[in-house]
């Protein structure tokens, strides 16, 4: 037993790589199981086989966070008695379904930061998944045999995959590594071709949340570039910057009408009866334009917590209420507050905010030398994408899909940014 927990020690990193690099291939087969009414039950239950490979790894072979792993052990178990004796109608086995991939982030990040810690690991990987990502929703729309990002109404490209939100978390998420992949080896030409795609495929999947926090991170990137061709005293760099800002935007006013982002947007317009920025002072058309409902389904989630049990309130209302299931805001930190209550909000999250908490105090406390380094610029501004991303669209911590790449640029940032080994 020795050798084979020394072997899955010294291989942790391989194994969680391949893992990674498995990540495209088992969206796709979700895409095509849930395309032909096929339950995808065997992709969930791969995910679970790893997930259980971790907790043996941080239990039986580094023998850390046993007491942490323990308290989200016994959250689970009270969360499923609570949700159990709580309703004449629940569905238990829907409620341990969704808390699995709720604990999957506490606990993969527990693995990564240890894995990441104690061995190299580079971002050559996570440049690679990148790649495949936007190549696998590129190329199969070309070929005309990918799925489309709505089923009805709406317009947008999103390849082999099944969900725009999940894929769009993705690639925004990981586009800061890229950046920086191309940026350290001087790859410009690279650079902009692989933004061109980048924002081809945000603008063709007709998203609003990724393309959001594209814009943000570009702009950072812009103003970074700025400073330091002006610190460098690179003037010639600086005005070709201008003029090359200057001729995206007049391309981006005459392509913007094309793309499935802007016809999405009219179209929704259309359908609200909003004809002008007047009419988005009411929350409700505000709330279905901009958020697409979410704030009153997080209303409607309050009311039900409001009125649930004191041990609902600790241990949370569950997801399915009166043999229903409830539609949740998607706004991850909110359903998991509402929906595994307050003590499962702490405990879920306690290493998560613990980690994010260092990662800002280390960046802030040397922030001019830290905000012009690239490096560290390009983990931080992933990082913060991840929490928008969280925040605004949802479905990046609660989806094992999106969160093992959360966990996993959490812990490098850590290692480089707090720990710098």
């Amino acid at each position: 037993m020795k050798k084979i927990n020394d072997l899955l020690d010294k291989k942790s990193n391989i194994i969680f790589t391949v893992f990674l690099l498995m990540q495209p291939i088992l969206d796709i087969f979700i895409s095509l199981f849930n395309h032909h009414n096929i339950s995808s039950i065997i992709i969930f239950i791969i995910k679970v086989i790893f997930l259980l490979y971790v907790i043996y790894y941080l239990l039986f072979i580094r023998k850390e966070k046993i007491k942490y792993l323990v308290l989200i052990f016994l959250y689970s178990i009270m969360f499923m008695l609570v949700n159990y004796f709580s309703k004449a109608n629940g569905n238990l086995f829907f409620e341990i379904k969704a808390l699995v991939k709720v604990v999957y982030f506490p606990i993969l990040l527990l693995f990564v930061l240890d894995v990441i810690k104690n061995k190299k690991m580079g971002i050559k990987s996570l440049v690679i998944i990148t790649c495949l990502y936007l190549s696998l929703i590129i190329i199969p729309d070309l070929l005309n045999i990918g799925f489309d990002s709505y089923l009805y109404d709406k317009q947008g490209i999103i390849g082999l995959f099944y969900s725009a939100n999940v894929v769009g978390n993705i690639i925004s998420i990981l586009m800061p590594i890229v950046v920086l992949s191309l940026l350290k080896n001087k790859k410009i030409i690279y650079l902009v071709l692989f933004l061109a795609i980048y924002f081809y495929v945000l603008l063709m999947m007709g998203t609003k949340a990724p393309l959001l926090t594209a814009i943000i991170i570009v702009v950072y990137y812009f103003i970074l570039l700025i400073i330091n061709l002006l610190k460098n005293k690179k003037y010639a760099g600086f005005v070709l910057l201008i003029l090359s800002i200057v001729i995206v935007t007049i391309l981006l006013i005459k392509i913007l009408p094309l793309t499935s982002f802007y016809k999405n947007m009219v179209i929704h317009a259309d359908n609200m009866e909003v004809n002008n920025i007047k009419d988005l002072l009411s929350f409700k058309k505000f709330d279905d334009y901009i958020f697409s409902g979410r704030l009153s389904f997080l209303s409607d989630s309050v009311e039900v917590y409001k009125d649930s049990s004191f041990m609902q309130k600790l241990f949370g209302i569950g997801y399915v209420v009166d043999g229903n299931i409830l539609k949740t805001s998607e706004m991850d930190y909110f359903v998991i507050l509402i929906h595994h209550g307050i003590l499962g909000f702490i405990i879920l999250y306690y290493n998560y905010f613990k980690v994010i908490f260092l990662l800002f105090k280390k960046y802030f406390k040397a922030f001019k030398k830290n905000f012009t380094n690239y490096e560290v610029s390009s983990l931080m501004i992933a990082v913060i994408t991840s929490i928008l991303n969280a925040l605004l669209a949802g479905h990046c911590l609660d989806v094992p899909s999106v969160s093992v790449f959360v966990a996993t640029i959490i812990a490098i940032s850590y290692k480089i940014i707090v720990k710098k080994e």
